[in-house]
């Protein structure tokens, strides 16, 4: 009797020990009610190592599934340096009340692409535009797009919210077609798209990539002719590439060159007229927001355009570089040489608002893809119409004002 009673005190003290060396160092707490999300899905595992276990959300999952779904159809390996990852995640969309940035961290985490290596673009897309996501193969030019559905994101974003454990394990449980409304798989190669315009009309009309189509392709295949990385920038806040900003991108580029100044967001006042898609490249590479009252938009009517001389015609900006601690600032008006890219890309301006077919993506990707070989002489394409001194504070805010047209300010075109 004594052997068993000494026996259960023993047995009493281990387990009352054990206890207290399990308070003393508890072991982490895993998510999902006690069980890891990683045992059950190992290739979660960088995701979740980069963010923390415990901080994962829904919305890093949506990146996962979005990224091993087309890396899984691409036949393309983590971190191949022939992918491009496009989306609008966390750049503004919202999914209600909440952003959607973390998205990102699984895409990049699971494709491999991120800012550093060039092959991650964010695209601009308003407050309420759908979560979407897009990845290219250089080699073959194939491209899978893929829609959440955000009412389905809500719907756990909510139960996480309120700390429903199962939230993120019943999450990765859906098939992908319950949490994307849309999953599409092409081939945009651009020669394809050119050469048999009919073809991906159609697809364009049904909207294969959510009404995403232009802003893929454009950006896509000139990425892979080789697209700088301050381009590709530029592209992400216009959210896709036509002519009119590849002008812009040259436009900087020649005011670099031949009216340079060490700080263009203090130094540069910009007057954009006409305005066109080339002034988001100027915001974006100079700086010279319109927030920063440095930018300034005037329109021209069709009877102010008639009236320009030959020379002006293709007038695009005046820039005004006043440098800090200067008495006055001296002004550069410079135009860009649409006759030249027309000719050269063998395309026409009237196939541009030709919505109806085809012929306006065709004849500005067709333009894009020329372009692209002038990004390094940009004065082949930008040309000066005139220079001149601003004498005084005065007569500059003379120039940006309302009802001021500087153009006849300056003696380029006649007055009223």
């Amino acid at each position: 009797m004594k052997v068993k009673t000494m026996v259960a005190l023993l047995v009493l003290v281990m387990v009352v020990s054990g206890a207290l060396v399990g308070c003393a160092s508890p072991a982490p707490t895993a998510p999902q009610g006690g069980t890891s999300l990683i045992n059950d899905y190992p290739s979660l595992k960088p995701l979740a190592s980069f963010v923390g276990e415990e901080n994962l959300s829904v919305l890093n999952l949506v990146g996962f599934k979005a990224a091993d779904r087309a890396m899984k159809e691409l036949k393309l390996e983590k971190g191949d340096l022939n992918i491009l990852a496009l989306t609008d995640a966390g750049y503004i969309a919202r999914i209600g009340e909440y952003t959607t940035e973390k998205a990102l961290d699984g895409v990049m985490l699971t494709s491999g692409t991120s800012r550093g290596k060039g092959n991650l673009a964010n695209l601009h897309k308003p407050h309420n535009a759908s979560l979407w996501f897009a990845f290219f193969d250089k080699k073959s030019k194939g491209c899978v797009y893929l829609e959440a559905d955000n009412e389905v994101l809500r719907n756990y974003l909510e139960r996480e919210k309120t700390g429903i454990d199962a939230a993120l394990s019943e999450f990765m449980k859906l098939k992908d077609n319950e949490i994307f409304t849309k999953i599409a798989k092409e081939n945009i190669d651009a020669d394809r798209l050119l050469n048999n315009p009919e073809s991906w009309q159609k697809k364009m009309v049904a909207e294969v990539f959510g009404g995403n189509e232009f802003s893929i392709f454009t950006i896509s295949n000139l990425w892979a002719m080789g697209l700088p990385n301050d381009f590709l920038k530029v592209a992400e806040l216009h959210d896709h590439i036509c002519p009119g900003l590849t002008s812009g991108y040259l436009i900087a580029e020649y005011i670099k060159k031949n009216f340079p100044t060490p700080a263009p967001r203090y130094e540069y006042t910009v007057i954009a007229i006409p305005p066109w898609c080339k002034d988001d490249a100027l915001i974006q590479i100079f700086e010279t927001n319109v927030g920063h009252k440095r930018l300034y938009v005037k329109h021209l009517t069709k009877e102010q355009m008639a009236q320009l001389p030959e020379e002006a015609k293709n007038v695009a900006n005046v820039f005004i570089r006043w440098p800090k601690g200067a008495q006055k600032g001296e002004g550069l008006v410079v135009g860009f040489d649409w006759d030249k890219a027309y000719e050269g890309s063998g395309t026409s301006p009237k196939d541009l608002k030709a919505f109806d077919t085809y012929k306006w993506w065709w004849v500005r990707l067709k333009m894009d893809i020329w372009m692209m070989d002038y990004l390094d002489k940009p004065e082949e394409l930008v040309f000066a119409i005139k220079e001149f001194s601003v004498e005084s504070q005065a007569e500059l805010d003379n120039l940006k004002a309302a009802g001021v047209n500087p153009l006849v300010e300056l003696g380029i075109m006649p007055g009223p």
